[in-house]
C-alpha cells in the first residue's frame, strides 16, 4: 500500500555478507549475526560516512527476516543510538525508504527522510522487509523453500505478527548494545498502519492468542515506543477499503457505525493491492490460516455485497477491525491514558489521498484527544499519498519532512527537536508544484467556521444502478488517472461536463463569491428508493469559465432500507481548494462510480426531490 512512488526494485537493495570485514559495535555485538556484516560507506553527495549492515535475522517464531541497519559511523555509545524503524509500504521491501544520498530526487517523501539522512542525525535505522514480502519469505527470498518460511506468509500488518516483528528485532538490538530501549517508527500506508499500532500498544506485545504482556526484548529490557511518525497510513482498515459512508471528522455529520451496513469496495484500488501482493508476498494457502486468509478474504470481498452481510463478512471485518486496525483499539488508548504512556504522534495524511483519506488522521487524533486532551498527537493535512495525490511536490514535503524530523528528534534526542506549532496543519491543494497555503489550528473544524449552504428541489433528478457512467471510468478512476499520467498524482480534470446517463444526475450552481473549502462537505438527499440496497456515490468538481472540470473531491455511502421516501446525509472525503470568480460548483451524484467503487449487486433506483450541500470554508459564511 504504498502509492505514488514505483515499487523499489530488490535488485538495487545493498547486500553485504557476513564473510566481509566487520566493525564490532560492542562486546556483545557476536551474539546477532546482523552485527558482524557492517561495511564503512561514504555518501560522496554528502561527505557522510556511516555503516551499513545486512542480514537474514530469525524473528520471534523462526521466521527469516531481510534486514539492514545503518550507523554513524562513529563509535557506538553506551546504551546503543536512538532507533529508528522505517517500514514500508505494502508491495514493497526494505529499500523503500534507503538511499543513497540525503535527499533522493526521485522521491519528494524520501527527501531528508530516509536511513542515511536520519543515521546523520545520530540514529541507528532499521529497515526490514515485513514477513511474507520480498528477500523475507517472499517469492524471490533465497529462504523461500526452507521449513522457516513455511509459516512466513503476510499476516496483513497484524498486530500479532508484524507489529510484533519490529518489537522482537528492536529488542535484539538493545540486547546487542547497538540501541537505546526507547525507539520510534515512521513508515507510509503498510509501514504507516504499522506505525500506529506501535503507537498504542506502546509498551506491550500482543501474542498469537491476542493476549498482552509487557515489552521487553529478549533478554528482558524493558521497551516502549517513544514517537510515532505515520505517513499516509491507514486507521480504519475496514472503511479504508470497504466505506459504507459512516466516516467522518464529526463536524458536519456524525462520525457514525463504519461496520454496519456493510460497505462498498474500492474495486480498482482492492484488485490492485492483491494482485501487487501476489506477485510481491508469500499469502497463505486458502483455507490454511483463518487469521490471514487474504485469497479467500479477496475473492468473498470482490463478490460484493448481501444485504444480510453473508455468512463470512463478520468474521473478515472482525480481524481487519481488531487486528489490523488502529480505530478500534479503544481499551489500548485507555490503558494508555490510565498507565500514562501515551505515544506522541505526528499523522501526515492526504486530502487526495482516494485510499486512506484525510479522515483517517483526523479522526484518529480526535479519538485520542478526548481520550486524554493532553495526548501529544498531531496532524497535517496536505496534496500527498496515493492516487490520484501529488505526491512529488518537494515544495511541501520538504517542509512536511522537516517537521516531522524535529518531531521525532524532539522524543528521542534530549535537548533536539520540537513539536508541531499546531495540533492540526492543513493545507490548500494546488494543481502545479508549488506550495499551497497552509492554515494551523488547534482545534479540528476551527479553521473552516463559515459555510455555504447550496439547496435545490429541482425536478426531474433520477438514477439508477445499471447504466454505465463514462465520467466514473478511467477519467476518474485513481490508478488509471495515475497510470495515463505517467505514473505520477495530480488533478483530475476533465474538458467538459458529462452528461446525465441515468446512473448519474447533478446539480450546477455559481460560485458568488471566492472562498476556500477546508474539511468535509457534507450531503444530504431526499428521495424516493426503489429496492433494498444502494450506493449514492459523489463527486464535487469545480468548473472553470472555459467549462472545464477539476475534479475537488468525492464520496461514497451505502443505502439499506426497504422501498420508499428516505433520505441519506453523509461527508465526502475532506478536502482543502479555492474556488475562483466566475467558476461554478458542480456536484454529481452516481450509482455506478466504477471501476473505483464496486457496482451494486442488487437492481435499484433513486429520484431526488431535493439536496443540500453544505461546505466548510475559511472566513465568513456566504449566502449565494
Amino acid at each position: 500500500m504504498r502509492a505514488a512512488r514505483q515499487i523499489v526494485s530488490s535488485a538495487g537493495a545493498i547486500l553485504l555478507v557476513a564473510g566481509l570485514a566487520a566493525i564490532p559495535l560492542s562486546a556483545t555485538a557476536t551474539t546477532l549475526p546482523l552485527l558482524t556484516t557492517c561495511q564503512s560507506k561514504t555518501d560522496t553527495a554528502d561527505s557522510f560516512a556511516y555503516r551499513f549492515c545486512s542480514a537474514y535475522v530469525p524473528t520471534f517464531d523462526g521466521v527469516r527476516l531481510d534486514v539492514d541497519l545503518t550507523l554513524p559511523a562513529t563509535a557506538t555509545p553506551a546504551g546503543g543510538f536512538p532507533l529508528l524503524v522505517m517500514m514500508h509500504g505494502w508491495g514493497n521491501s526494505k529499500t523503500d525508504w534507503e538511499s543513497a544520498d540525503f535527499c533522493d530526487n526521485g522521491s519528494a517523501d524520501r527527501c531528508n527522510y530516509n536511513n542515511l539522512a536520519f543515521a546523520h542525525r545520530g540514529y541507528a535505522v532499521l529497515n526490514y522487509s515485513a514477513r511474507g514480502f520480498h528477500g523475507s519469505c517472499g517469492p524471490g527470498s533465497p529462504n523461500a523453500a526452507t521449513a522457516a518460511c513455511a509459516i512466513g506468509w503476510t499476516h496483513l500488518a497484524d498486530m500479532r505478527y508484524e507489529v510484533r516483528d519490529t518489537q522482537f528485532l528492536s529488542g535484539l538490538l538493545v540486547d546487542a548494545g547497538a540501541a537505546q530501549p526507547a525507539i520510534a517508527v515512521t513508515g507510509g500506508s503498510y509501514g504507516g498502519g504499522q506505525s500506529w499500532l506501535l503507537a498504542l500498544l506502546a509498551n506491550r506485545v500482543m501474542a498469537a492468542d491476542g493476549s498482552l504482556s509487557p515489552w521487553a526484548s529478549p533478554s528482558g529490557v524493558p521497551m516502549r515506543i517513544a514517537a510515532a511518525v505515520p505517513k499516509y497510513p491507514w486507521t480504519d482498515l475496514v472503511d479504508a477499503l470497504t466505506p459504507n459512508g459512516r466516516a467522518s471528522d464529526g463536524i458536519l455529520s456524525p462520525n457514525g457505525d463504519r461496520l454496519s451496513p456493510y460497505g462498498i469496495e474500492k474495486k480498482s484500488f482492492v484488485d490492485y493491492l492483491y494482485a501487487s501482493g501476489a506477485s510481491s508476498a508469500r499469502y497463505a494457502a486458502p483455507g490454511q490460516d483463518p487469521t490471514a486468509d487474504l485469497t479467500t478474504w479477496y475473492h468473498e470481498i470482490s463478490a460484493g455485497e448481501n444485504p444480510a452481510q453473508g455468512t463470512y463478512a463478520p468474521g473478515i471485518i472482525n480481524q481487519i477491525a481488531h487486528f489490523r486496525s488502529p480505530y478500534y483499539q479503544d481499551s489500548l488508548i485507555s490503558t494508555d491514558v490510565a498507565a500514562g504512556t501515551e505515544t506522541p504522534v505526528f499523522d501526515i495524511q492526504g486530502w487526495t489521498d482516494d485510499l486512506f483519506p484525510q479522515v483517517a488522521g483526523a479522526s484518529m487524533i480526535e479519538k485520542l484527544r478526548a481520550a486524554n486532551a493532553a495526548w501529544p498527537a498531531f496532524l497535517y493535512a496536505s496534496d500527498l499519498g496515493h492516487p490520484p495525490a501529488n505526491n512529488m511536490k518537494f515544495s511541501e514535503w520538504r517542509v512536511i519532512n522537516g517537521q516531522a524530523a524535529a518531531f521525532i528528534d524532539r522524543y528521542m534526542r534530549p535537548g533536539f527537536g520540537r513539536t508541531p506549532h499546531w495540533i492540526y496543519s492543513e493545507q490548500v491543494v494546488t494543481c502545479d508544484d508549488q506550495p499551497g497555503q497552509v492554515f494551523g489550528s488547534f482545534a479540528l473544524g476551527s479553521i473552516a467556521s463559515g459555510r455555504i449552504v447550496l439547496k435545490s428541489k429541482e425536478a426531474g433528478h433520477a438514477t439508477a444502478s445499471a447504466p454505465s457512467d463514462e465520467a466514473a471510468g478511467t477519467a476518474t478512476d485513481p490508478l488509471a488517472f495515475y497510470i495515463s499520467n505517467g505514473g505520477r498524482g495530480g488533478c483530475i480534470k476533465v474538458p467538459g461536463a458529462p452528461a446525465a446517463n441515468g446512473a448519474m444526475t447533478s446539480w450546477t450552481f455559481p460560485v458568488c463569491a471566492p472562498f476556500t473549502l477546508v474539511g468535509e462537505p457534507a450531503l444530504k438527499v431526499s428521495a424516493n428508493f426503489t429496492g433494498t440496497d444502494a450506493e449514492i456515490n459523489s463527486r464535487l468538481w469545480d468548473v472553470a469559465p472555459d467549462g472545464s472540470l477539476t475534479l475537488v473531491t468525492r464520496g461514497m455511502y451505502r443505502w439499506s432500507g426497504s422501498s420508499g421516501a428516505a433520505s441519506a446525509t453523509y461527508s465526502l472525503i475532506g478536502g482543502a481548494w479555492t474556488f475562483g470568480s466566475g467558476h461554478k460548483l458542480r456536484i454529481e451524484v452516481t450509482q455506478n462510480d466504477a471501476p473505483y467503487m464496486r457496482l451494486d449487486n442488487y437492481a435499484s433506483a433513486i429520484s431526488y426531490s431535493s439536496m443540500s450541500l453544505t461546505l466548510p470554508i475559511r472566513g465568513a459564511s456566504i449566502t449565494c
